[in-house]
């Protein structure tokens, strides 16, 4: 019961949603309410707007008691409206959840004497949620839900599959075990299923939201074959249908528990997608806001404090982080699907490590680093793909750099252990929590003691080219110690290029 939620409250069109122009959400609001037969009204208001400009978008074949005006027989199935005391009811129980940032609003109200549960999205103008820029939600009347909505579902739901020669109750019974729709079964015999259910048109795992405000209602569906005639025709039958059901049982549960579980990956991915837009824009504009800002300067001959070497050194940092964040950004669409685009090659240690000497020269210069390079002597060659491995360290050195703690040293370790070259890459930064190692290496995931900013992709890049590679990515941290990461890489003969 969260597809309004998940699918519909989440698309952009609720983001460019002017108070002015209402009519341009019609399309969306009425394919919604022909989806979902729970919403009974949609509403929009942009931050800093008295309640009285919040539009409501009903439904014009099952209008609100609280509903205003005429509406004309076979008009749009959606009329739009502003009702201030509605409006203001509802943005007064959002308030409360604004001044705690979060994402989600969800809570019960009385609309004209009628319960009614609200599930808003708060939309803020900023990464940090600082600045809410609008609300957008829906409405469901509860009494509406009790006498129409679990009645019509489950009849559907009867009707799907082909007619079976069996005697089946079934109930659904509200949290105070009166009953919503069916018939009352009294019975406890191994035949009869109960399954609780959260009354919530929600997704809690798709936000966050106050357990104090609101607290969902836990209700019952029940089935039964326990009054079927056939059972009573033999015990051989009957044993064949118990066999039967309790597989058929057994199919359901864990049915269920993989919808549930996908369900909630879902919702989790999506999460994370959404906070990596967000990271990923605020990475991006950091550095042009820089450049920018140092451009006007020269242009301007406002070099107050500083030499025009310095603005270029500045702006050649910024233009290599933005570069090493569109490189991330295009490997991860380019190597997480296809592993055949390298192209390989003998590779020196020596050169990778030029190169990332290379690309990090002036960073760690300003940065105060020691940069300490180790290749023993028994090393050999590795056989790669030099772009590639070389996106693989800029991402392991610039973490180092971007997480280093007071101690401002990094080395770059290179030993031969068997048929592999190890190649370490130690830090003295803020370390990484054990119980996180396992998680950094995925897409999208950041630690939790990681600064503002970042896309949370760079370990996991690291890890799917080390793989390519016929290698792996090995992690040891200690917090507030530092971090070693390994790159263990088959070896190779002699390189052909110095």
């Amino acid at each position: 019961m969260s597809g309004v939620q998940q699918f519909v409250l989440t698309i952009p069109q609720w983001q460019q949603f002017a108070s002015d122009r209402p009519h341009e959400l019609n399309d969306v609001v009425a394919s919604a309410f022909a989806r979902y037969p729970y919403p009974e009204t949609f509403f929009a208001w942009r931050a800093g707007s008295p309640p009285a400009n919040a539009v409501l978008f009903n439904r014009t074949d099952r209008r609100p008691s609280w509903s205003q005006g005429q509406v004309s027989p076979g008009s749009f199935p959606v009329s739009i409206e502003r009702n201030a005391p509605v409006a203001a009811a509802i943005l007064a129980s959002i308030a409360r959840d604004v001044t705690e940032t979060r994402a989600l609003s969800v809570f019960t109200v009385a609309l004209n004497d009628q319960p009614y549960q609200v599930v808003a999205v708060l939309i803020y103008g900023d990464v940090y949620r600082e600045h809410l820029s609008g609300v957008v939600g829906f409405t469901v009347n509860l009494s509406w839900v009790r006498q129409h909505y679990f009645s019509d579902l489950a009849r559907q739901v009867w009707n799907i599959g082909p007619g079976v020669d069996l005697t089946l109750a079934f109930n659904i019974s509200d949290d105070q075990n009166r009953l919503v729709t069916g018939v009352r079964i009294d019975d406890n015999s191994p035949l009869t299923r109960r399954r609780k259910f959260d009354l919530a048109f929600f997704d809690p795992d798709a936000g966050t939201y106050s357990f104090d405000d609101f607290v969902a209602e836990v209700w019952t569906v029940t089935v039964s074959a326990s009054q079927d005639p056939s059972l009573s025709r033999g015990l051989g039958l009957a044993n064949r249908i118990l066999a039967v059901g309790g597989a058929s049982s057994l199919a359901l549960a864990v049915g269920l528990v993989l919808m549930i579980r996908a369900v909630r990956e879902r919702a989790q991915l999506s999460q994370m997608r959404s906070d990596f837009v967000s990271a990923v824009t605020h990475e991006l504009k950091t550095p042009l806001a820089t450049i920018k800002a140092a451009a006007e300067t020269l242009s301007r001959d406002r070099l107050t404090g500083m030499t025009t070497r310095t603005c270029g050194h500045i702006v050649g940092m910024e233009a290599k982080r933005l570069s090493r964040l569109v490189e991330n950004l295009l490997a991860y669409s380019r190597i997480t699907d296809i592993a055949d685009t390298y192209a390989f090659e003998t590779l020196a240690v020596a050169a990778i490590f030029n190169d990332v000497q290379q690309d990090f020269e002036l960073q760690l210069d300003q940065s105060g680093f020691d940069l300490e390079l180790n290749i023993a002597r028994d090393v050999t060659n590795v056989k790669g793909d030099r772009l590639a491995l070389r996106l693989l360290f800029d991402n392991l050195v610039d973490n180092a750099i971007k997480y280093a703690g007071s101690k401002r040293a990094l080395v770059l370790n290179a030993t031969r252990v068997g048929s592999h070259v190890h190649i370490d890459v130690v830090d003295s930064g803020i370390g990484i929590p054990e119980n996180e190692l396992l998680l950094v290496t995925r897409k999208f995931v950041r630690g939790s003691a990681a600064p503002a900013g970042g896309s949370g992709l760079g370990l996991a890049i690291a890890t799917r080219i080390a793989t390519d590679h016929g290698g792996r990515l090995e992690i040891r941290s200690a917090v507030g110690h530092g971090t070693t990461v390994t790159v263990v890489l088959p070896a190779a003969g002699p390189s052909k290029n110095r």
